[in-house]
């Protein structure tokens, strides 16, 4: 819904587009250029954007409303209806700054009508502001919004023209109404007339140019008053016409010009002044003269002139001076009635210790600025010339001149050198030195001792044997390694630099003892290192396998690698016909200190030892047994006619009695039969009988 409203007699309009249109019109007067009214308008369907509401109001109005007091606030607040979103109206953020977009003026501080906490920029973008009409709480203040949020818009038709008021006034709308609000320094119901001061004299011996912007002595005019030759202003040489009709300042007043008084007349001269219109003012004349032996500094003549000063400054007469007597070594005792060196000075000379007097021995200064004689002069009592020695510098204080009395002189050794002799000498007034000149000799380093264990030497001596510049270069011999610089310097400081090196034997590996053998080493140089040998041996019962003996190389390397230890093996062993054999081999088959046992079959007789072991030499303790056919005997028989069968008791009993008697001679040829093998060296092979 859209509305107007003016100031009074309302009267409803339908329009097309389904608009409605609320009008209260207030008629201005006719002194206005006819009848004219400044009109507020308003729409809240459909609600719109802060961008949306301000084109609509310039494609339809003047634009978005623009507030410019609290009576106009109060105003619509009364007039216009309550709507939920409430209103839009012309105040935007520019650059950080809330601006009438109307008329582009800041708000200025006594122009707000926040409501309470705002304007607060929540969230983003609350660079627009709406009013809130007859809100209960904060009631037609404003708020910050952002602007992409839909209200209604407050839109205005101006009563003010650019005809309205003149061009040094502003138009200013009113409710229904405009009044011109005129510039500083117009007024008029339309500003159309600027503000007059009264006239500017010329003062006496002066006179007045003016500039006038608005009209003759009018606001803005300003007027300049200048003084004749010869007299000076008053108070400021410039009047401006201000806003309130007054002159800012009095017309200022011109007064002669006064130069300073004149002092008086120099000391040793004097002075004739002329006045002409009043001592000391504009034209006035000064001359001035020395006496005998005092000469006029600066102008004969001065004058007064229109800027109140003296063509030239008041002269000076100053004694007459010659030039100071400062000859090389002269003593003076002057009488200066004057001044140092000035007229009628008087001076006798002598000559300082070392030095001889050439000329008068008294001068007195003449009017003339010169001395009645040439100025006797001393000249300073020489010494010899003295030379640098060998790697020395020679370096001398000269106060007065080279070689000559108080000269002092000193000899610098260069470095790697030291002084022997006195260290100065000192020209004396006699002419002669005091002490002959010292030499520079070259400083020592301490002897090099012999090569290094191992090594060379080679030294080189450009000045004396280890002194300074000395150098001395090493070598190591092969199977040896440098430790250090292979070249050290005498420096001036008398040490070696850097330090001696020394020939460190080559380190080869240890040599582990293999297993079941040791190591036994001999080391020239220290442990494992080049030329140290090694000897390897076997435990009993282990034999060698590679080299014996180690060489430690040049080159780091043992000249073979760690042999090792193997145990000694025998000869396989097998079991004898008629039998077997057990084997057992801790360290190998059939090697040193593995065991067999032997045993023969049933039926047979194991002819040897039983067991047999392998020795440090690689053979068996024991041949190898042989099993034998056992003999039968009677008892033997007997069992086997058992075997047969007797039926009978009685030969059953017979057959007891029998085999009694077979086992006692069994018994007995046995016993016989194993003490012969023994004796034959047979292990004899026990029956269980």
């Amino acid at each position: 819904m859209h509305s107007r409203i003016f100031h009074q007699h309302p009267s409803i309009v339908t329009v097309a587009l389904g608009i409605t249109f609320i009008a209260i019109t207030n008629d201005l007067l006719p002194s206005r250029m006819g009848v004219q009214a400044w009109t507020y308008n308003y729409t809240t369907d459909p609600p719109l954007t802060w961008e949306s509401a301000r084109s609509y109001c310039r494609e339809h109005f003047t634009d978005i409303v623009a507030i410019q007091n609290k009576a106009e606030i109060a105003y619509l607040n009364k007039e216009l209806p309550r709507n939920r979103g409430y209103y839009w109206i012309g105040i935007r953020k520019v650059e950080g700054k809330w601006t009438w977009v109307g008329t582009k003026k800041v708000l200025t501080p006594e122009a707000e009508n926040w409501a309470t906490g705002e304007p607060n920029d929540l969230g983003d973008g609350q660079d627009c502001v709406e009013i809130y009409i007859k809100r209960e709480l904060d009631m037609a203040k404003w708020n910050d919004e952002n602007c992409m949020k839909k209200k209604g818009a407050i839109c205005y038709t101006a009563s003010c023209s650019k005809e309205s008021c003149s061009q040094f006034g502003e138009c200013v709308e009113t409710i229904g109404d405009f009044t011109c609000s005129c510039h500083l320094g117009f007024e008029g119901p339309r500003c159309e007339r600027a503000v007059v001061c009264g006239p500017v004299q010329s003062p006496e011996q002066g006179s007045v140019d003016c500039l006038h912007t608005f009209g003759e002595n009018a606001y803005n005019s300003s007027c300049q008053v200048r003084c004749n030759a010869g007299f000076q202003l008053q108070r400021a040489a410039q009047l401006l016409c201000l806003a309130t009709g007054q002159w800012d300042q009095q017309t200022p007043s011109c007064q002669a010009v006064k130069c300073p008084a004149v002092s008086g007349a120099p000391g040793g001269g004097s002075m004739n002044c002329s006045h002409p219109f009043a001592p000391h003012s504009f034209t006035s004349t000064c001359e001035f003269r020395c006496d005998e032996g005092f000469l006029l500094q600066g102008a004969q003549r001065t004058e007064c002139d229109t800027t109140g000063q003296w063509t030239q400054p008041t002269p000076t007469c100053t004694v007459v001076t010659c030039d100071p007597l400062v000859p090389s070594g002269v003593d003076a005792t002057c009488e200066n009635p004057l001044g140092a060196s000035s007229y009628n000075s008087t001076c006798s000379f002598s000559c300082k210790t070392g030095h001889t007097l050439t000329g008068p021995l008294r001068l007195t200064c003449l009017a003339s600025g010169t001395w009645s004689a040439v100025a006797p002069v001393c000249e300073v009592v020489r010494c010899g010339q003295l030379n640098a020695t060998l790697n020395g510098k020679l370096r001398c204080e000269d106060p007065l001149k080279k070689f000559s009395y108080s000269s002092t002189c000193w000899l610098d050794c260069d470095s790697g050198f030291i002084l022997k002799g006195s260290n100065s000498t000192f020209c004396s007034a006699r002419g002669q030195w005091s002490h002959a000149l010292p030499i520079c000799q070259a400083i020592e380093c301490p002897a090099v001792s012999d090569a290094p264990t191992g090594g060379g030497m080679n030294c080189s001596h450009p000045i004396a044997p280890h002194s300074f510049n000395s150098s001395c270069e090493f070598k190591c011999d092969d199977g040896f390694l440098l430790q250090g610089a292979r070249r050290i310097d005498c420096s001036h400081t008398g040490q070696w630099t850097p330090k001696a090196p020394t020939c460190k034997a080559v380190v080869c590996g240890p040599v582990r003892s293999p297993e079941q053998g040791s190591v036994d080493c001999l080391h020239t140089f220290g442990e494992n290192t080049y030329n140290s040998s090694c000897q390897v041996r076997c435990n009993a019962g282990f034999q060698l396998q590679g080299a014996a003996q180690l060489l430690c190389l040049a080159t780091g390397q043992w000249d073979q690698q760690t042999p090792s230890c193997q145990a000694v093996e025998c000869p396989a062993v097998s079991g004898a016909p008629s039998g077997d054999v057990n084997c057992s081999h801790p360290i190998a088959p059939y090697s040193f200190t593995s065991t067999c046992e032997f045993r023969c079959d049933e039926g047979f007789l194991l002819q040897g030892f039983p067991r047999t072991e392998c020795n440090a030499t690689g053979q068996w303790n024991h041949p190898a047994p042989t099993c034998t056919v056992r003999e039968r005997s009677l008892g033997a028989a007997m069992i086997m006619y058992t075997a047969v069968g007797a039926a009978s008791a009685l030969g059953l009993l017979g057959l007891i009695g029998l085999v009694l008697l077979a086992r006692r001679l069994a018994k007995k040829a046995s016993s016989s039969k194993d003490d012969m093998l023994w004796n034959t060296g047979i292990n004899p092979v026990f029956e269980d009988r």
